[in-house]
């Protein structure tokens, strides 16, 4: 009987190690073809996506698709191209499901929800996601369209307006206005805002948190001037660079806790060293590792991933600056309103605001 027991055990072991193994993501790249289509296709287990790129003659097309993993292989199952002139766009089937297009006009790659209205009927309605939300009240001169789910805060030199589903709310400060404060960080549900009540150098840091809308203060041992600028996040910090007195500051908001440290910066996760001299003339961020980036030539806005080199065109507006990217999402202005452009979207006006005619560096701080 004991022998018994041993071997079962031994059998479970065996049978779960097995288990384990077989269902383990694995990253692989499988080439094939469909109607003719050279197929490569790839998974990264990292980023938990698929990358397809399909290939006929001089014609490339490439789809990333966010898809639960399987363990089957050969997941282009249909193929269609639809023509229009100048403009060309690939329909697949991956895994039986539909996915977003792949286009092009005049060679160069292009968003399908910037194509006209004969290729989007060619195309087909079921493609094109509508967001429809109630539009949110207006606030303060501020025409909101819809908050896309998101919390807004808005610099208004003195504080900040804050927009939500759920309430508005003007939040002051400071006495004096301050109308150019490229000094301040956002991190999960906190901002970290020098005490822009004083002038030049600031001996406090100021912590909102946007939850319940109260403030506390860091104090700092020495100042920090306004010549300082934000890095960027990683886990709970916040990395901050003064290039008056060549120093890097990790700041912890949660903890109401700050300290210097080394000159670094983090690419793509990886820490990497840098010089004092480099972060204050090159004003280095950090860089992330997002399958999507985003870029403006000429004002104008493209998408990349990080499995190609090609740039897609995804607004046909003029655009002054980008506001946030988060990976499927980026936010950017144009004129006096703010939009968001997202993969599975497309373009979305959120607001109008009349003073973006005259400032719009370092006003929107947008939240999940």
């Amino acid at each position: 009987m004991k022998k018994l027991k041993i071997l079962i055990g031994i059998i479970i072991i065996f049978f779960s190690f097995f288990l384990i193994t077989y269902l383990k993501k694995r990253n692989y790249v499988i080439n094939y073809k469909v109607k003719k289509y050279n197929i490569t296709e790839r998974y990264d287990k990292d980023n938990k996506s698929y990358y397809v790129s399909v290939k006929k003659g001089k014609d490339n097309y490439y789809f990333v698709i966010k898809n639960d993993y399987t363990r089957k292989r050969k997941l282009v199952d249909n193929i269609k191209l639809i023509k229009n002139e100048n403009k060309k766009c690939l329909l697949i089937d991956f895994n039986k499901a539909k996915v977003n297009p792949s286009c092009t006009k005049d060679g160069e790659f292009i968003s399908y929800y910037l194509l006209d209205d004969n290729m989007k009927k060619e195309i087909g309605k079921k493609y094109y996601n509508k967001y429809t939300d109630k539009k949110s009240k207006d606030y303060k001169n501020i025409d909101v369209n819809t908050l896309f789910n998101k919390k807004i805060l808005i610099w208004n030199y003195h504080g900040f307006y804050y927009l939500s589903k759920d309430k508005n709310k003007d939040i002051t400060l400071f006495k004096n206005d301050t109308y150019d404060a490229p000094f301040i960080a956002t991190l999960k549900n906190y901002v970290v805002i020098p005490n822009y009540n004083e002038s030049y150098e600031y001996n406090k840091l100021i912590v909102l948190n946007i939850n319940d809308f109260k403030t506390k203060n860091i104090k700092l041992n020495d100042p920090i001037s306004s010549d300082s600028y934000v890095l960027g996040n990683n886990l709970d910090s916040v990395y901050v660079f003064d290039k008056k007195y060549e120093k890097e500051y990790e700041i912890v908001p949660h903890k109401l806790k700050y300290r210097t440290v080394s000159p670094f910066i983090y690419d793509k996760g990886k820490k990497v060293e840098k010089t004092a001299l480099s972060l204050k003339n090159k004003n280095e961020k950090f860089i992330y590792k997002f399958v999507y980036n985003y870029e403006l030539i000429n004002n104008k806005l493209y998408r990349t991933n990080i499995y190609n080199k090609n740039k897609e065109l995804i607004s046909n507006l003029d655009i002054k600056t980008i506001v946030k990217e988060n990976n499927d999402e980026v936010y950017y202005v144009s004129g006096d309103k703010l939009y968001v452009n997202s993969i599975n979207y497309g373009e979305i006006e959120l607001l109008e605001y009349f003073e973006l005619n005259f400032n719009y560096d370092n006003i929107f701080y947008i939240f999940d």
